[in-house]
């Protein structure tokens, strides 16, 4: 923990936060001009990253019958072995940090700092979890199962969860930061 804090330290100045917004979105937004649309026009539904609030069997069945060799390979590399490696961590320091300084700025209580920093950082892992499940999917690693496919969902709705969660922290207390100010 201490190496976290002593991270974001270093990370939550203006400048820090503002640079990792804007590299943070840069590989989102190459994700949603190159390989998502290619890959939807595919599939013809959204991909499983982008299933908000999960998907059942049956979608994940026909996502997976859609899918050619051409765009599987385009789903592997580089949407998820390079940008979906990339983006999880950098939203994650991004709103981590941003969540640090409002949290200091607002003068909040160490506990709730450490307990909303972190939830970006388990937004992450859930992201990374997620891409592995459609790794073993979509390269057909192994025969999928209702289970594999609710597992793989439910860590795809977590990651959207606990991501929302972040945002609106960051909401919250700057809209506190913003009151305070004012006073």
């Amino acid at each position: 923990m201490a190496f976290l804090l002593s991270l974001l330290q270093r990370t939550s100045t203006l400048k820090n936060i503002f640079v990792l917004f804007i590299t943070s979105h840069l590989v989102l937004l190459a994700m949603m001009l190159y390989t998502f649309p290619v890959i939807h026009t595919q599939i013809k539904t959204k991909v499983f990253d982008l299933q908000t609030f999960g998907y059942s069997f049956e979608t994940a069945k026909s996502i997976l019958n859609n899918l050619n060799d051409q765009t599987t390979t385009l789903y592997l590399f580089p949407q998820l072995t390079l940008f979906d490696l990339f983006y999880p961590c950098l939203l994650a320091l991004f709103l981590s940090s941003f969540l640090f300084r409002l949290l200091q700025l607002t003068s909040v209580e160490n506990k709730k700092i450490t307990m909303l920093i972190l939830i970006p950082f388990v937004a992450m892992l859930f992201d990374y979890l997620e891409n592995i499940c459609i790794i073993l999917l979509i390269s057909k690693a192994i025969n999928i199962s209702e289970t594999f496919v609710s597992i793989a969902s439910c860590f795809t709705l977590l990651k959207g969860v606990l991501t929302s969660i972040a945002w609106v922290a960051i909401l919250t207390y700057s809209i506190k930061w913003l009151k305070m100010k004012s006073l």
